[in-house]
Formats: C-alpha cells, structure tokens, sequence
C-alpha cells in the first residue's frame, strides 16, 4: 500500500489487548501532558463488525461549554470518563488478536508491535 493509499484508507494493526491498552494509555497520556484536545482516533474490528474509538480531552477546548465535558472517550455513540470504564462495558471480552485501524497517523508503539510480530497478517483478521 502506498503512502496515498494510507491517506485515504488508515493504518491497520493486528494487536492483543494489552497492546491496544498501552497504546491508548500512552495517547491518552500525550493529550494531557501536551495540552491537546484531540487524542487516540481509531476503528477496532470484532465480530465482523467496525466499531469507532475516540478520546478527547475538552478541558483543551477553547469553547467553554466543551471544557465542562473533561476527558471523554467516545466508542461509537457511547460516551465514557476513563479507559477503564470502556474496558468494563464495551472491551471487555477481547478475542486473543484483533485488528484495529489508525485514522489519521501511524504510531511508533504499534510500528514496532507490527514489525516484531510479523505472524500477525492484517489479512488474516
């Protein structure tokens, strides 16, 4: 796939939870310590089904009526405070591998996970 191929299509992993765990830990981390509003923006894929994962930490916003939001994590329409709530509701029941999709850039944690783990097909998932 070529770079304008990934700019329209993402960036898929194959990972394991405690991957996907790490991964938005360290984005969530990231947005708060660099003031950002926006943070982790990705697709997971489970059960033949794409499911959309969002953070954002609204305390960022420049609008007042969003800074009362805080920190809120968004998997598809459902709204949430920490990751550990959306672990406990919605990602609770991880198959072993699975594949999620990066929207807007690449990561160098998931880079790294890819390339040490090249078993790990996207086609296969």
């Amino acid at each position: 796939m070529g770079f304008f191929d990934k700019l329209f299509h993402g960036f898929f992993y194959v990972v394991d939870e405690k991957t996907l765990k790490e991964y938005l830990e360290r984005e969530l981390k990231f947005s708060i310590e660099n003031k950002l509003e926006a943070s982790a923006n990705l697709n997971i894929y489970l059960n033949n089904e794409k499911h959309h994962i969002q953070i954002w930490n609204h305390e960022e916003s420049s609008f007042g009526d969003e800074k009362e939001k805080g920190l809120v994590i968004y998997y598809d329409e459902d709204e949430y405070k920490t990751l550990e709530e959306l672990y406990n509701s919605k990602l609770n029941d991880l198959p072993e591998y699975f594949k999620i999709e990066l929207i807007d850039l690449d990561n160098d944690y998931l880079n790294d996970y890819k390339k040490n783990h090249p078993e790990l097909k996207i086609e296969n998932y």
